[in-house]
């Protein structure tokens, strides 16, 4: 033990700019990791603050362990492998951060789910891409000189191999890293925008849009859906968005048959309309239109349209207006029922009492 202690002492006599670089980030991780992915999470994505901290000590354990193996014995595998996860950490740690600051400085603040965060604008989102390339860049080029692969580099058969890979994959990834760029650049979807997706059956919250993919709450669901981002250039999206004056319309259709008058159809979904009002789910500025869409075989099909309060809230507003409706037919003397069922269901009746 006394050797090992004697060991350690002399080589940190003797220690260079990158050992202290590495005890410095490994202090650093060890004291502020909690510190880092809260702070992150509380700006951006609180739900992966855990995993995030996971992350941190983990590499913070390697980190220090190759270290140590480098130093103690000598390894030079050893010491590679330590300034390898030394890049990647300090990488990891400049972009979440960077990140962060660029959200932080340029981003919207806006309410999701209750619950108030700050998401990306065009503007912060390019600064991302622009910020993430850079550091990825700059990290490739010290693990090149890392494991000394400077000169697998001039060789043509290297180079080639990378085009080759990339060709042969490119399938698999081009297109919906091209689409998550054009999406990413537009800045039309946004986190924190409700988008419905007609072919995919989707209306949710969109959580994050990456690269290769979106992922979207479903509203109806709950849970959440990972559309590769080609998804959301090839099929029509429809924007809730938060921040138009005039609000988000919606609407909700009910059959009723033809005996009843327009007035009475209009007085009781009227009524619906006031009722989603006083649950804070429509918005009283935006009224309401009571309109005849499409006269059926079995009755005919009117649509009440009215502004929402908020957009997360599109499901469970067409839900009350359901309820409100079920609820109101014997107040208005209104039947849901279509003229067919009903005649079924008297011709029944007669039958029975006979």
């Amino acid at each position: 033990m006394e050797n090992l202690v004697q060991i350690v002492t002399e080589h940190l006599k003797i220690l260079e700019p990158i050992d202290h670089f590495t005890l410095g980030v490994n202090l650093v991780i060890l004291i502020f990791s909690k510190w880092f992915a809260t702070r992150y999470g509380e700006i951006k994505d609180v739900e992966r603050s855990r995993s995030r901290l996971r992350i941190l000590h983990t590499a913070n354990f390697l980190l220090f362990a190759t270290y140590l193996l480098a130093v103690i014995f000598e390894f030079s595998i050893a010491r590679s492998i330590s300034q390898t996860f030394l890049v990647i950490l300090t990488s990891y740690l400049l972009i979440h951060l960077g990140e962060a600051f660029i959200l932080k400085k340029y981003g919207h603040t806006r309410k999701i789910e209750e619950v108030t965060r700050t998401t990306e604008t065009h503007t912060s989102r390019t600064l991302e891409l622009v910020f993430c390339s850079v550091v990825f860049c700059v990290a490739a080029v010290l693990l090149i000189n890392v494991w000394g692969f400077e000169d697998w580099l001039q060789t043509t058969s290297v180079l080639g191999f990378i085009a080759l890979f990339i060709f042969a994959s490119k399938e698999y990834w081009a297109g919906d890293f091209l689409s998550g760029i054009l999406i990413i650049s537009h800045g039309r979807i946004k986190r924190g925008d409700v988008i419905r997706v007609q072919d995919q059956n989707l209306q949710g919250i969109v959580l994050q849009t990456n690269a290769l993919h979106t992922i979207v709450r479903d509203l109806v669901d709950g849970h959440d859906v990972i559309l590769p981002n080609s998804k959301l250039r090839q099929n029509r999206v429809d924007v809730l968005k938060t921040d138009l004056r005039r609000g988000v319309r919606n609407h909700v259709d009910f059959a009723i048959g033809y005996e009843t008058p327009k007035e009475t159809v209009e007085a009781y979904l009227g009524e619906v309309w006031e009722i989603l009002v006083e649950k804070k789910l429509a918005a009283e500025k935006g009224n309401h239109i009571v309109a005849l869409k499409e006269c059926g075989d079995h009755g005919a099909r009117w649509r009440l349209a009215y502004t929402l309060k908020s957009p997360h809230n599109i499901i469970e507003s067409e839900n009350a207006a359901r309820e409100a409706a079920y609820s109101l037919q014997e107040k208005h003397g209104i039947d849901l029922n279509t003229p067919t069922v009903l005649r079924l269901q008297k011709e029944y009746s007669a039958e029975s009492d006979e």
